[in-house]
């Protein structure tokens, strides 16, 4: 049995980054340490904000409700509330959902949910049959991301909290060097209050692996979280990114913070630039845009022309 570091306890995990071996509660500890010190230096959140979280009932957006509802739940003047998108996957997403709303009735957090067949017409399974497996995630990140900020600014929220975790935010960036598109490493910046029309976003497990959000999730009998992978997400670039970087952490613990720790230098100077670029309001839908019409919309002409 191997005992934890810091007490006389047996460890449940392994860092192999901070070389440390952590028993559940200092485990637990940690995690909650380096979350609410990543929201102290990076954002401002105040009284008479209404916040959202976006809300899968996947094992990161639960740990960020809990975590979320655990640091402001007392706060008699800041109103949380969770946003589910429903993909519209067969046989994955209603058991996720059903997390979703469990976990916020507890907490006593309104859940809204809004699904991609209501507002665009598809749902995922829809839109995969027309444009094949391999083209389907690209069309689900673009259409979530879109509803997702149409119905937080509806739903008139101050920001909103997703789950994006560091080997999220490492795949992110690395995907985005190999498809040439260094300019979207602003994407990944911790502050997104510049973007016009966009409603600012919180990562609160950011620097949080994803393996050690799964575990505190699991070992929090408080939390009940959809621990499945998507039946898309082997058709994904992603997979292969996550692969290649997961193999590499291995052999060189840290390599994940040392890929973030380069974008928090890289999106500043990449910002300077997109700041100056006027975003237009797509001329279909209203939200912001690059070109006349948004992505998401575009994917809706090509998904109605097929």
């Amino acid at each position: 049995m191997i005992l934890c570091d810091k007490c006389d306890k047996e460890a449940i995990i392994k860092q192999d980054y901070s070389g440390s071996y952590l028993c559940k509660d200092h485990f637990h500890e940690s995690v909650e340490s380096k979350i609410k010190k990543h929201i102290r230096k990076n954002y401002s959140i105040n009284d008479g904000e209404k916040i959202g979280i976006a809300l899968s009932g996947g094992k990161d957006s639960i740990v960020v409700l809990h975590i979320l509802n655990d640091i402001f739940g007392e706060w008699k003047d800041l109103e949380l509330v969770s946003l589910t998108i429903d993909e519209g996957i067969s046989g994955y997403r209603e058991e996720a959902i059903n997390f979703a709303k469990k976990d916020s009735k507890k907490l006593s957090i309104k859940n809204h949910i809004f699904s991609f067949k209501e507002e665009i017409g598809y749902s995922l399974d829809g839109i995969g049959e027309k444009v094949g497996k391999e083209k389907t995630c690209r069309y689900c990140g673009i259409i979530r991301r879109w509803l997702l900020n149409k119905k937080a600014k509806e739903l008139d929220l101050d920001k909103i909290a997703v789950g994006h975790n560091l080997d999220d935010e490492s795949q992110s960036a690395l995907m985005n060097f190999l498809r040439g598109e260094t300019e979207r490493l602003e994407t990944l910046d911790t502050d997104t209050s510049y973007k016009k029309g966009f409603v600012p976003r919180i990562k609160p497990l950011r620097e949080i692996p994803e393996k050690e959000v799964g575990l505190y999730a699991k070992t929090r009998k408080d939390m009940n979280a959809h621990f499945a992978s998507c039946p898309y997400s082997d058709w994904a670039l992603r997979g292969e990114i996550r692969d290649i970087l997961n193999n590499y952490e291995k052999n060189h613990p840290g390599a994940k913070y040392s890929i973030l720790r380069g974008v928090e230098k890289t999106a500043p100077r990449i910002k300077e630039v997109t700041e100056s670029a006027n975003l237009d309001e797509c001329k279909l839908c209203g939200e912001p845009s690059n070109n006349k019409i948004c992505q998401a919309c575009k994917l809706r002409r090509k998904l109605r022309k097929k």
